[in-house]
Parts: C-alpha cells; structure tokens; sequence
C-alpha cells in the first residue's frame, strides 16, 4: 500500500522547467551571448532527454576568464534560487564548448542539493557519474566512448595509492587540503557505476529510475549528508542496495573496484526518459 500510495503521488505531480534566466559579468558580444545561450540550453536538453521535465528552474552566470579550455571553472550555487556560474574563455569555438564536459557536470549538481562539504565524494561522484550519460544523450560522444573516458578516469584516480590506507569517505574529509580532487571525483562515480549495476541485475531497474523518482517526490525536500540521501535512495528504491554499496565501496579503505561495473557498462547505455518508465512498468 505505502508503495502504491508513493507512485499515485508521483503521478499527481506536474512540473515546469522554463529557460534559465541570464546574467551578464562582464563584456559579451551578442553572437557570444547567443552562443552561450544555445550551449547551455542545449546541455540542459539533454538532462530532459534522460530525465523528463525537471522540478526548478535556475538563473545562469557568465564571468569571462582567459584559459586553456574553453570553461577554465565552473561552480553552483543552491539557496532560494539554483544558479551555474560559468568562467569562460571566448577564444574557443562554439565546437569546443559542446565537447567540453564542464555544463553538463554542473548541470548534474542541479538535480541534488547541497549536502554538506563532507558529503562531497556524494555530490561530486554522481555529477561525475552522469555527465558522460549527459554527454551521449546529447550525441556528443557515442556510448562505448562514454565508457572508455570514464574506465580512463577510474585508472587515474585508482593509480593515486598515496591514499590507499584511507575511505574515499574519509579523503572528502580533507581532499581541499590535499587536492584529491580526481581520487574524491571518480571514487564517488565508482560507487554509482557499482549501484546501479546491482539495482539492474536485482531489481530490474537502473539507478535513474531513482533519480527520476527522487525529482518527482523529492526534490524540494531539505536534505542534508549523503546518509540522509542514501536512505532516501533505498527507501525510493525499496532496497538498501545503496547502503550496502556504501560499505563495500567508499565507506572501505582505498579505491573501489569497478572492473565488473565498466564490463556491465558497456553493455548497457542509459536508458532515456520514456524507457525509464517501461523499466518501472516491467519491475512493478
């Protein structure tokens, strides 16, 4: 009953998701702006592909910042509004902002909220996570590619053994002052790709389907730690899927495995907005 109750109120729930509102730090040409704005809309398209009309909406900032790549830094921000503050460098082409990984990493931290600092191998693990899903949706880079980059960021945070004898878990304690950024990173993606392949092979679904349910239930709701949203998670799930991977993966001292999850990977691409549904149908 409590599980029928919880997808009626699902149901009962319609959502908006206007255009983001634009704000302008600095000297940007009108083709620059309408180049930016295209990017970012676009990206934001591709959130919608695999995840359907999205709960908020949120306000854009531009800052111009010479660098190397096209978006040199980027951050969020989540109070009363959601905003994306982007640093970007206009001596790159319109090319080299889709292929850049950046807007869609940050669009990605916009269906969570802000947890906590200790909590970031959370926030930043499923950013991770999803951008290369994001990535492909938006027909940037084919899915094996997808799999290849992340099997690639998994190899270079694992070869970091100076932090071996330490939880990822605990590494999101101190990764400011060390700047563990790649280990904290893609030690938290590892634990998705680990969720979301047992979520598959025990309950038929994928961990969007999750996420899909959280952002029609959930995503106003205040929450604070990754613990809270991993019980949420297994509560949503109505498994504890997410906390048993938790103990085996980040929770455990050095770099989780992800071998078995690559291999699975590849095999099974996101599903998209409208098959999120027939996996939720067929698993009921």
């Amino acid at each position: 009953m409590r599980r029928q109750l919880f997808y009626t109120f699902l149901l009962s729930i319609s959502t908006l998701h206007a255009s983001p509102d634009w704000y302008w730090q600095g000297k940007f040409s009108l083709a620059e702006q309408d180049m930016l704005m295209e990017w970012v809309e676009e990206a934001d398209t591709s959130v919608e592909k695999l995840f359907g009309p999205l709960p908020y909406n949120f306000n854009v900032y531009f800052y111009q910042q010479e660098g190397s790549e096209p978006v040199p830094w980027a951050h969020t921000t989540k109070g009363i509004e959601k905003s994306v503050h982007f640093y970007v460098s206009m001596a790159h082409t319109k090319e080299e902002f889709i292929d850049d990984w950046t807007v869609y990493h940050e669009l990605a931290h916009l269906l969570f909220p802000y947890l906590g600092s200790n909590s970031a191998w959370f926030a930043e693990g499923i950013a991770s996570y999803l951008q290369y899903q994001f990535m492909y949706a938006n027909n940037v880079i084919t899915w094996n590619e997808g799999v290849n980059k992340l099997k690639e960021r998994f190899r270079r945070a694992r070869i970091q053994h100076i932090y071996d004898d330490i939880s990822i878990t605990q590494l999101s304690e101190i990764f400011k002052q060390t700047k563990a950024y790649v280990r904290l990173y893609w030690g938290g993606a590892a634990y998705f790709a680990n969720v979301d392949m047992r979520l598959f092979n025990e309950q038929g679904i994928r961990l969007n389907n999750v996420i899909y349910d959280y952002l029609k239930c959930c995503a106003k709701r205040r929450v604070r730690g990754a613990q809270n949203m991993i019980r949420l998670f297994d509560d949503i799930s109505n498994s504890t899927i997410f906390s048993e991977v938790f103990d085996e993966t980040v929770n455990h001292k050095g770099f989780p495995a992800t071998h078995q999850a690559v291999v699975w990977l590849r095999n099974h691409p996101p599903p998209f907005y409208s098959q999120l549904i027939n996996l939720r149908s067929h698993h009921q």
